[in-house]
């Protein structure tokens, strides 16, 4: 980051039309993998709300939302593969604007598209292209907002980049707040032309009213609020409740997850992750960055090492989760790799040149062993791709809708179905919100029933759902009281609401129903027989997952376990009326189903 670079940036039809193919074939190979349905994750929710204008969960995300909503209105595709396109068009950008980046940096364009194609088929930034979610436009911002820092730390006195870096901070932050650890990144560039700032104060007094300029997509939020969509967290209807909502109180401010199992665990070994994440090509090509960029680019070597920093150890280690005693942990830590990624990226192609020289031994031949060292790693790209392609591939994946069709479908007509887990209640509010299947039934998400705002609109959108209390504490005012107010309709839970429903077992029996547990008065007790034969039934229409298909390391894992519950269950009732001759079978078929049981 040297004023030396802007003379070696000539911004031709070249230097774009390489980007604009770099995006092309990123996005091709992003598009054949991209998820054509729900998947795990925060996916199901971002794609109601995009489709429905509604509000995610804290800090609202009103940015991708409404850009979102405009892929859901794309003339072709089911509505989960459009939004899921999103991604697949942020990160393929984003390959391109790492490319000008490393362009810049190095004025070697094999160099600078090699670093950005192994960026791109790298496992990790792949993965998180493939499904909506917020990164990937984090990764676009990000990556823009360091094209223009370097732009105009190049060219001081086109104020203009600057203004345009200010707002795309404020954007960012709209959209996921990670983007605040590049601030002290930020700072450093603007301390590196102090002299330049402090004669023209009023530049130092615009970026900020041009960053708040930024956050206006949070305005979305009270707008939709006021609408009542189907999915609305918080109820924003007040300055203070936006600003509880962009604050994340819900969840803590400053706790990346609120579930106390998730917490604890080596810090050391979370940042070991990190490293990891990079890969061996990619993961070289940036250590060999940092020394050449010491060497050369002295400014930009602490520019990016501010960066990474506090985006990728200092943000991983603060995050406290603990991937020991909790695998799927890393699924939901793995996302916030990406944007540490993204920051590391631009060094790769400085690797790459300083490989050429490592090589060569000479000035003269420096340039022809870049060249040989960056088509060796485009080869390595290539097959990469090959042989991660199957593994990435979610094009076929259709686990969780299958999951949340034949949880619904497993429900009694007009039943109340007290739902559990982010696994298990987003695919079912999607299916049951958005594609009205099973509009029969009340769907309620459990772990939200302490919050009141979630009541009212409980209250609003059911009307015959008999609510007797204000505010749900678990105790008096708790499940069974709901349960006790709603005899007239079957009641059900599915996921891990059953765990939180131990104060039901003095009055009401648990009845294996497939994925579902029927609630029954004690003296509604249905045969063993019946029981039997009715999970029989409902495992011979379910789409039952093969297991080696199942993704281990997501909470795909977790599905595969509640589909192997219902045998389990048979199998425990059978042994505990002392009958283990006909239990066995329906623990063989627990194996069978999900071969990972204990």
């Amino acid at each position: 980051m040297d004023a030396s670079s802007s003379e070696r940036f000539p911004c031709d039809s070249r230097t774009l039309g390489l980007a604009a193919g770099l995006v092309l074939l990123a996005g091709v190979l992003y598009y054949q993998t991209a998820a054509r349905d729900l998947v795990v994750g925060d996916t199901p929710e971002f794609i109601t709300v995009a489709a429905t204008l509604g509000v995610p969960h804290a800090p609202g995300y009103p940015l991708f939302t409404m850009l979102g909503h405009l892929f859901s209105l794309l003339p072709f595709g089911s509505i989960p593969f459009r939004v899921n396109l999103s991604s697949a068009v942020f990160n393929a950008l984003t390959v391109g604007m790492v490319y000008l980046i490393s362009f810049r940096l190095t004025g070697e364009r094999l160099a600078a598209a090699a670093g950005a194609l192994l960026l791109a088929v790298s496992a990790t930034f792949w993965q998180w292209s493939l499904a909506a979610e917020v990164f990937p436009l984090n990764n676009l911002l990000t990556s823009l907002l360091i094209f223009l820092l370097l732009s105009w730390q190049a060219q001081v006195e086109r104020v203009g980049l600057l203004l345009a870096a200010f707002f795309v901070a404020g954007l960012g932050l709209t959209n996921q707040q990670t983007m605040v650890l590049l601030a002290p990144a930020f700072c450093f560039v603007l301390w590196t032309r102090r002299a330049f700032l402090l004669a023209r104060p009023a530049i130092l007094l615009l970026g900020p009213v041009v960053f708040f300029i930024g956050l206006l997509p949070y305005a979305y939020v009270p707008w939709a609020s006021a609408r009542h969509p189907i999915h609305n967290w918080g109820e924003v209807s007040s300055l203070r409740g936006l600003l509880s909502l962009m604050a994340r109180r819900s969840y803590g401010s400053g706790h990346l997850v609120s579930t106390v199992d998730y917490l604890g665990g080596s810090g050391g070994q979370r940042i070991l992750a990190l490293l990891v994440s990079l890969g061996p090509l990619l993961g070289l090509m940036i250590v060999l960055g940092f020394i050449q960029a010491w060497r050369r680019h002295r400014s930009y070597f602490w520019f990016t090492l501010l960066a990474f920093t506090f985006t990728g150890p200092f943000f991983i280690y603060i995050t406290n989760l603990n991937l020991k005693t909790a695998p799927s942990a890393l699924f939901v830590l793995q996302k916030f790799f990406v944007l540490s990624h993204v920051v590391l990226a631009p060094l790769s192609a400085l690797g790459i040149i300083l490989a050429g020289q490592l090589i060569s031994g000479t000035k003269l031949r420096a340039h022809a062993a870049t060249t040989l060292v960056a088509t060796l790693l485009l080869l390595g790209a290539g097959l990469t791709v090959l042989g991660n392609y199957h593994r990435h591939d979610l094009s076929h994946n259709h686990l969780a809708r299958d999951f949340a069709s034949d949880a619904l479908h497993s429900a009694p007509p007009n039943s109340i179905l007290f739902a559990s887990g982010d696994s298990v209640v987003l695919p079912l509010m999607y299916l049951h919100d958005v594609e009205k299947m099973r509009s029969d039934t009340i769907l309620i998400a459990a772990s939200l029933l302490p919050a009141d705002w979630y009541l009212l609109q409980l209250r609003r959108r059911y009307p015959d759902l008999v609510i007797p209390f204000d505010h749900y504490d678990g105790q008096v005012h708790g499940l069974k009281a709901l349960v006790d107010a709603n005899q007239a309709r079957p009641i059900a839970l599915i996921g891990f609401a059953l765990a939180s429903a131990q104060d039901l077992q003095a009055d009401y029996r648990f009845q294996p129903c497939g994925l579902l547990h029927l609630v029954k008065p004690l003296g509604q007790a249905p045969t063993l027989r019946e029981t039997a034969s009715l999970n029989e039934q409902l495992l011979r229409d379910y789409h039952l997952p093969v297991p080696e298909t199942v993704r281990r390391d997501t909470f795909e894992i977790e599905l595969l376990a509640l589909y192997a519950a219902p045998a389990w269950n048979v199998g425990r009732l059978y042994e505990n009326a002392g009958r283990k001759t006909e239990a066995l079978p329906w623990f063989q078929r627990t194996r069978a189903i999900d071969p990972y049981v204990p």
